[in-house]
């Protein structure tokens, strides 16, 4: 039965209001008479539902790459795909879209994000978030505001003046909240961020939720805190923040209603919280025919819109002598560490467990392309997880077993692993095989939150006994330690993974990988392949261990050996051409040696078919840059001041974000804002100027198609 907020609150003690404050768990509000609870997801590429490794869903192109297309009417549609696959989980409200800034190349999750202009992004954030709302999914969008950087990211303090929240980062949010009449999206929900913006906690900071959010933009949705982005109990509800997430609550306990009892805390500020709650939950159907179920639903009318996004996305950054597209009786090298199946998407709370990706490999070769295939170099930062036959014996607090077959040692814990067994409170053991197909010295590497250790056929491969902290899943896990271990082919060798008993409320993981001996140097096979091809194309990129939440990358390089195997397979034949499969601008040292050059971003499930769709020709790459690629991170705006130090990280640019930077300071970059070719040539001409600075300018060109292609 639908919810009547103003009803129910009326109903409801002072405890049952207090408890609506917080989460119940990682995905849910509390659920308390009258009032079923609210499930939220993961976005925005994609719903993931309430479970890290839960049922597929669709991957959608990452948030550089809807950028990319400047097409608010298309990311519209992508957003009602998305609002459909939230359904498919049961899900109300979906914590996306993503709007903070490129303000650096290097962010660690600006692969999440549309562009480095607050006008752009609030264009497509606006077109998303209709499109996702039109399906009675609730957008929450985020993460309010300057939050810009994963370094220290729980604690940095964004240190940015008025003007430039107002001009720049505030621009996406203000635009977001306007009613639909004014050109806005009336967004249901808002995410405030973990950072502290000049020294207060976004989730308590009272002069940007209260007075501009609410009092002065007339926001009346829902402010989520960031996961674990709480800090108080009194001073961020005072500031108007509603819901600390996720439960059980840390700081918005039975403490809070003792306050509001002796007077210290008004008890109209929770029944505006809790009042905006519920209306949050009447409008998105909570308690009317809610489905607990989360299924797939791999639809081809999804799969359609993903594809068509990730062509309009595909930015031609050089294409001389009209390399492409590629003749389809041409004989193809595909080279690259990226080339076979391509990376889907970036890492961290983004990522979702992908329905079947088209491979880049068998898309070719479906299109009848002669193709031939090499890996040439690994961009692994980790090394390969580890397969095999595995099991898990889990051990909780009061001595509960749980034995769980395992077949893949990248073990999440962002939910109970197995029934009766607390995720914030467990030990596990992991035994079991696996066969090499390599004789040769192995090498192992585990990555871990909290304490482990790894035995391969008895010996100690990989010790983490003593914890260690700075590497990637969130930032919390230790980096990859790594050891070797003599295997012979064929011979099953035998794996102990140990990680103690630990008490932890936040998330926690464990990877174990590994890697056959090399034998032959890879670069030189590519080269060879390559030689022998009419064309080479060579997919580069990142992968989602280089772009991921809790990390910046320390460069904007290409990782890896990939920048050689570019130059080695250039110089092996003419008609090179580069994919650059990555979520955020890379240095191109090659340029010059290659004829032709597209950026893919990270573009979803549908990878395969886009790329080979504009490599061929069927379609026209659409993209356009939302960002600038520089030639070299010292050009770049936030160059000196990024990450920040002693906690602080002055945005000492100011408004010169961009290509406001790039063109104040006349610095060159390596392909501009808005830069992107297509597959003819253009002619313009007569070009006017018309109208005022006070009324307006209109800007008048007549374009022509001077090419041989429509």
């Amino acid at each position: 039965m639908a919810i009547d907020p103003e009803a129910v609150l009326a109903q409801l003690t002072l405890e049952q209001k207090v408890a609506l404050l917080a989460g119940a768990d990682m995905w849910h509000t509390v659920e308390v008479p009258g009032v079923p609870p609210l499930r939220c997801s993961d976005g925005p590429a994609g719903v993931r539902g309430t479970s890290w490794n839960g049922p597929p869903s669709a991957s959608f192109p990452c948030g550089t790459a809807l950028g990319a297309t400047f097409d608010p009417p298309l990311i519209e549609e992508v957003g009602r795909a998305l609002g459909r696959e939230a359904r498919s989980k049961g899900a109300h409200v979906v914590l996306a879209p993503t709007v903070n800034l490129h303000r650096t190349p290097i962010g660690g999750r600006n692969f999440e994000c549309m562009s480095e202009d607050p006008l752009l992004t609030a264009r497509l954030a606006v077109a998303y978030i209709v499109g996702m709302q039109s399906e009675r999914v609730g957008a929450c969008i985020k993460h309010f505001v300057a939050n810009d950087t994963e370094f220290e990211r729980m604690t940095i303090s964004s240190e940015v003046d008025e003007r430039t929240l107002r001009e720049l980062y505030l621009v996406p949010f203000e635009v977001a909240v306007r009613p639909l009449s004014e050109g806005g999206a009336d967004v249901r929900s808002l995410m405030s961020s973990y950072n502290r913006v000049n020294g207060t906690y976004a989730s308590e900071h009272r002069p940007l939720l209260r007075e501009v959010l609410r009092d002065e933009w007339g926001f009346d949705g829902v402010v989520f805190s960031d996961w674990y982005g709480t800090h108080s109990a009194e001073p961020s509800l005072e500031a108007s923040l509603d819901l600390e997430m996720p439960g059980p609550a840390r700081h918005r306990d039975a403490t809070l209603a003792d306050a509001i009892r002796s007077g210290g805390v008004d008890e109209a500020l929770v029944d505006e919280a809790v009042g905006r709650l519920l209306r949050l939950m009447a409008w998105c159907g909570v308690g009317d025919s809610d489905s607990a179920d989360e299924t797939t639903d791999d639809s081809p009318a999804t799969r359609e819109v993903i594809r068509r996004t990730a062509v309009a996305a595909t930015v031609l950054l050089k294409n001389e002598r009209s390399v492409l597209p590629i003749a389809r009786d041409a004989t193809v090298a595909l080279i690259g560490p990226n080339s076979a199946r391509g990376q889907v998407q970036g890492g961290g709370s983004a990522r979702v467990r992908a329905n079947r990706p088209v491979a880049i490999l068998a898309a070719m070769r479906n299109r009848g392309i002669d193709v031939t295939h090499e890996e040439g170099c690994s961009i692994a930062k980790r090394l390969p997880s580890l397969r095999g036959s595995f099991e898990a014996t889990y051990t909780s607090r009061d001595g509960t077993v749980a034995v769980v077959p395992v077949d893949r040692l990248q073990l999440v814990f962002l939910d109970p692993p197995a029934p009766d067994i607390d995720h914030r409170a467990f030990g596990v053991t992991v035994t079991g095989t696996f066969v090499p197909d390599t004789t040769g010295d192995w090498e192992f590497g585990l990555v871990a939150v909290g304490p482990a250790t790894l035995h391969v056929n008895g010996e100690l491969v990989c010790d983490l006994s003593e914890p260690q902290s700075g590497g990637t899943f969130f930032g919390r896990s230790s980096p990859e330690v790594r050891g070797t271990a003599p295997l012979e082919a064929g011979v099953p060798a035998t794996v102990v993974l140990t990680h103690p008993y630990l008490e932890d409320e936040l998330p926690r993981a464990l990877m174990v990988g590994a890697a056959a001996p090399d034998v032959r140097d890879g670069v030189d096979r590519a080269a060879e392949v390559a030689a022998a091809a009419d064309v080479a194309v060579v997919v580069v990129g990142t992968n989602d261990d280089w772009e991921t939440e809790g990390e910046d990358r320390a460069d904007m390089e290409l990782p890896g050996r990939q920048d050689e195997l570019i130059a080695r397979v250039a110089a092996a034949n003419p008609n090179t051409i580069v994919v650059i499969n990555a979520g955020s601008p890379v240095t191109m040292p090659w340029l010059d040696a290659v004829p032709a050059v597209m950026q893919v971003w990270f573009p979803g499930e549908e990878i395969g078919n886009s790329i080979a769709d504009v490599l061929v020709g069927d379609a026209e790459p659409g993209g356009r840059l939302p960002t600038t690629i520089p030639k070299a991170l010292i050009d770049t705006p936030a160059a000196i001041s990024h990450p920040g130090k002693n906690g602080l990280a002055p945005y000492d640019e100011g408004v010169l974000i961009g290509y406001r930077w790039y063109d104040a300071r006349q610095i060159e970059p390596q392909f501009p804002f808005g830069h992107g070719l297509g597959y003819t040539t253009w002619e313009l001409t007569g070009a006017s100027v018309t109208g005022s600075i006070a009324g307006g300018v209109s800007v008048r060109v007549d374009v022509t198609n001077s090419g041989d292609r429509a």
